[in-house]
């Protein structure tokens, strides 16, 4: 009896996902969510939510280890991508009803995006962004490609994806160029719809400004790691006043306000969150453990196995005894930062968005070879990254080194105006920020260090001036 009523099961929910692979907008079950109420998760997208691909992403952290400074971000990439697919469908249903698409369109669009919502994380490593900048970057990779490659190359994850959208019309390759594009020009989806929209269009409903992620990310980090600056952020009165012309997603000027929000709410939850010293510090900590974790277990391997990636999460490294033996591994488990923040640089550059950029993305590999050789001609033998550290904001979540720009309805026409000709522009040296980590254990050297630093800095100024 046992053994028929599990099979019973079995087949009705195999049978439940054969029909779940036919689009309903009246099919489907709630998710209760701390930061948009009820999420929908439609039963066609319920196979997806159940791969290990989707699954993994419970047990990846959204701000890696920065619990260690805010003890409630807690939360997770899994969370994050429904809330992703949560906003984008709210954007685009206000985007289609203007654009005047007709019922069977409608769904398409809306399937498509919220698809892509879904998988726009399932290639990111344990402890996210970290991961990605100490391992996947030096390899040539990002998590955006990774993505790509997991839905290419998981058969379990790629055959739902592929039976869904090649009733539109769309190859599962199509899906697959849309999660790694960097830009308009690499979105694979061109063709022209209701009147002048183009599908080119739908680029920024993913990744632009004010996208689908960016408005989930924004409100979740804030919530759960309690910063409180993106409550205020009326991201429906965005989307109400938002319309698609032709290749561009086009604001009213009556939302202009909820704009700069989404700006200015960037820029405090860089500053405050991405940014503190003390997460920087602990993300300094995780990227020297990844580097013994690679010896260890050859990452790379794990890089180029899709099936072997999947099993990299937060749980599995930190879980591992070989890995847990490590001085970095048992710092990390004990809360004891090695590095401490002895002094920072602001460079004062209101105004000039190309310097700003310039400035804020030096290498910090650079700067610390510059310390390196003034502090060797001096007698004093630190190691650059082990002794001390120079930290950069040259980071993806950085928003004034993103070079975005935001469409705006004026009277028949339509203005470009870059990202940092809003109101936040006034607020660079929250961005423009360079600091310098001492060992805990060398604060002999700190004074001699420290003044090393601002000479080094100085002189690239007054190289900058001229």
């Amino acid at each position: 009896m046992l053994i028929s009523r599990n099979f019973i099961i079995h087949t009705e929910l195999l049978v439940y996902h054969e029909v779940a692979l036919k689009p309903r907008p009246d099919k489907y079950k709630i998710v209760k969510d701390p930061v948009h109420g009820y999420i929908r998760i439609y039963a066609h997208e319920l196979p997806i939510v159940d791969t290990l691909a989707f699954q993994r992403l419970r047990r990846i952290k959204q701000l890696s280890m920065a619990y260690l400074v805010y003890p409630g971000a807690q939360h997770t990439r899994f969370e994050h991508s429904l809330g992703v697919a949560h906003v984008v469908e709210t954007m685009m249903r206000e985007l289609l009803v203007k654009a005047g698409v007709t019922n069977d369109d409608f769904i398409q669009y809306v399937v498509l995006m919220r698809l892509l919502a879904l998988l726009h994380d399932i290639g990111h490593g344990p402890f996210s962004h970290t991961f990605e900048g100490c391992v996947l970057i030096p390899k040539g990779l990002d998590h955006e490609l990774m993505s790509a490659n997991i839905l290419l190359n998981e058969s379990e994850i790629t055959g739902i994806v592929e039976d869904l959208v090649e009733e539109y019309g769309y190859k599962v390759n199509d899906v697959a160029a849309a999660l790694a594009s960097k830009s308009i020009k690499e979105w694979p989806f061109g063709n022209s719809f209701a009147g002048n929209a183009n599908e080119k269009a739908l680029f920024y409903i993913l990744k632009g400004a004010f996208s689908g992620d960016t408005i989930d990310y924004l409100l979740r980090d804030s919530y759960f790691t309690g910063a409180g600056y993106s409550k205020s952020i009326d991201w429906i009165r965005l989307a109400h006043f938002s319309e698609i012309h032709e290749d561009k997603i086009v604001v009213d000027e009556r939302a202009l306000e909820v704009v700069d929000q989404v700006l200015i709410a960037r820029v405090f939850m860089f500053s405050t969150v991405y940014y503190h010293k003390k997460v920087r510090a602990i993300e300094k900590l995780v990227c020297s453990l990844l580097e013994n974790v690679d010896r260890i277990m050859g990452l790379s391997n794990y890089v180029k196995n899709v099936r072997l990636y999947m099993e990299l999460d937060d749980y599995f490294l930190l879980s591992h005894p070989e890995i847990r033996r490590l001085p970095e591994a048992k710092a990390l488990l004990s809360r004891r930062i090695p590095f401490k923040a002895v002094a920072e640089h602001k460079f004062l550059l209101h105004g000039q968005r190309g310097s700003i950029a310039e400035m804020a993305g030096f290498s910090a590999r650079y700067l610390e070879q510059k310390m390196d050789e003034v502090l060797m001609a001096r007698g004093i033998e630190l190691k650059p990254g082990r002794d001390y550290f120079v930290d950069t904001p040259k980071l993806p979540l950085n928003p004034m080194l993103q070079d975005e720009y935001i469409f705006i309805k004026h009277g028949h026409g339509v203005l470009a105006r870059h990202v940092t000709e809003f109101t936040w522009l006034y607020a660079p040296s929250m961005i423009a920020v360079v600091r310098l980590y001492l060992d805990k254990n060398k604060m002999e050297y700190v004074d001699e260090v420290i003044k090393v630093f601002n000479d080094v800095l100085r002189s690239l100024e007054e190289i900058q001036i001229k």
